[in-house]
């Protein structure tokens, strides 16, 4: 059994839940007779948590969570290879042409056919928004408080290359490599496929890159997300697992899984300053630090974003929290900022404080309407303590308003009275789309499969508003209007 207190007196506190333990009769039991928590098979937890937990009820957003899990759990392999089999068939169809091209080239023998990991195969997201040069107006980035104005840059806008960048992060190693290269014209550095423990897998993607190679201003770190047809992806997004990091508070586990952890009950166990790894196992955190620390050297004045979306968002946020932990103060100092789309919660509100001091105004957290990730892992004292820091970004309406808030409406989705809100949003975000490029330009006219996408708001409307698309548009689009009263 792992020992209660670390080396330096700190509380080994953590509350995991093992959603592969868990049975339909536990959710009946928790549903029906709102079982105590602390006492289930498939929840494990330090004895202090136990301790405070003891008599409190199961509630409705616990039993809930852990039924998504377990639902994602037992569909995992289908779901997966169902998004294999539309990715080659939207890129079959995207290579040759369309339905007619296709059907041309059967017949002259000359069909394209789609290879994962080349240049041009598209993920889903990059089938939702197949744009890849940067957009040259400037943005309101500006109006960001306290925000410095970088320098070196040309027309190049921070906002969108960040907004940009985290939507690449989805898309395969030469496809990111040639879109930075060839469309942004800047160096690519490298890009790190990174082992997860606990999952066994290589399952956490960032790639790094600078606006030149020599004397470069501007070095960015981005985190890829979600994944639509990734189980895995979403249950981590939504657990209410957690482990206490001392005096960064209490930080998501999954989240800490993905960017290295290796001990789940210890945090200073989990992620000591330094730490060895094989060439065939790079743990996240410690090769993008190293890679930055190397860059640094190289361009001392260079300053670093951080981005991501989804839950490549939440890794953007987490990072610097574990450099400030290891006092990476080079690195730290260098960051110009931290800006994240569609971001799920990552801690508690020590966490949510701890990350506010660290970074001051320079962590960004922008959210699209009704976007059902960034209300996720609930926030549900007493069992689920979950918190948004930094400066929420809000777009309220179709890129027409944004405005600076605590946090967006609707803060756990599932509240009813925004019931008929949240779907008016999927209907309007629909009909708007199909008049965009009428009404903003070429660049901004959607084409079938991302219409389609829209669609979903019949089933999830917020799922539909966690596009990377709407946040692309949202940048280049949206005015700010200022903190809410």
């Amino acid at each position: 059994m792992a020992s209660e207190t670390s080396c330096d007196g700190h509380m080994n506190e953590y509350m995991i839940y093992r959603h592969e333990k868990l049975s339909l009769l536990h959710l009946l039991r928790l549903l029906i007779f709102r079982r105590h928590l602390i006492s289930c098979e498939f929840v494990e937890s330090s004895s202090s948590v136990a301790g405070r937990l003891e008599g409190v009820p199961t509630d409705f957003i616990t039993v809930l969570t852990c039924a998504l899990q377990k639902i994602l759990s037992a569909i995992r392999m289908p779901m997966k290879w169902i998004g294999r089999v539309i990715e080659f068939l939207v890129n079959l169809l995207s290579l040759n042409g369309g339905v007619r091209g296709l059907f041309w080239n059967v017949i002259t023998v000359s069909v394209v056919i789609p290879r994962r990991g080349a240049a041009n195969f598209r993920s889903l997201i990059a089938q939702l928004d197949g744009r890849t040069d940067l957009h040259k107006s400037s943005s309101w980035i500006h109006n960001f408080p306290l925000m410095d104005t970088l320098t070196g840059l040309g027309e190049t806008d921070p906002l969108d290359l960040s907004t940009m960048a985290a939507k690449v992060a989805y898309e395969n190693y030469a496809y990111i490599k040639n879109t930075v290269t060839n469309h942004w014209k800047m160096h690519f550095v490298g890009f790190y496929s990174c082992w997860n423990k606990f999952l066994e897998d290589k399952t956490t993607q960032a790639y790094i890159f600078c606006n030149k190679p020599e004397e470069a201003d501007l070095i960015v770190l981005a985190f890829r997300g979600t994944e639509p047809f990734n189980a895995r992806d979403w249950s981590t997004d939504v657990d209410l697992s957690w482990l206490s990091m001392g005096k960064l508070g209490n930080v998501h586990l999954g989240f800490l899984k993905a960017l290295g952890l290796q001990d789940e009950t210890d945090y200073q166990k989990g992620f000591p300053k330094d730490l060895s790894w094989s060439d065939d196992k790079p743990v996240a955190y410690y090769v993008l630090r190293d890679a930055l620390r190397t860059l640094l050297k190289k361009h001392s004045n260079a300053k670093i974003v951080v981005t991501g979306h989804s839950l490549g968002g939440a890794l953007a946020a987490l990072f610097p929290s574990l450099l400030a932990l290891h006092e990476e103060n080079d690195i730290l100092d260098a960051i110009y900022a931290v800006m994240t789309y569609g971001q799920p919660r990552v801690g508690d509100v020590t966490f949510k404080k701890y990350m506010e001091s660290i970074l001051s105004k320079r962590y960004y957290r922008m959210v699209y309407r009704y976007d059902i990730v960034p209300r996720v892992p609930f926030d549900k004292p007493p069992t689920a303590l979950f918190k948004h820091c930094g400066t929420c970004i809000y777009y309220d309406g179709w890129y027409e308003r944004q405005a600076l808030i605590d946090d967006s409406p609707n803060p756990n989705y599932i509240d009813l009275k925004y019931a008929i809100p949240v779907y008016l949003n999927g209907l309007g975000d629909l009909v708007k789309a199909l008049l965009l490029g009428e009404t903003q330009g070429r660049e901004f006219k959607e084409e079938f499969f991302s219409i389609l996408y829209r669609a979903s708001w019949l089933i999830l409307p917020g799922v539909a508003s966690h596009s990377p698309r709407d946040y692309v548009n949202g940048g280049r689009l949206a005015r700010i209007t200022g903190k809410d009263s």
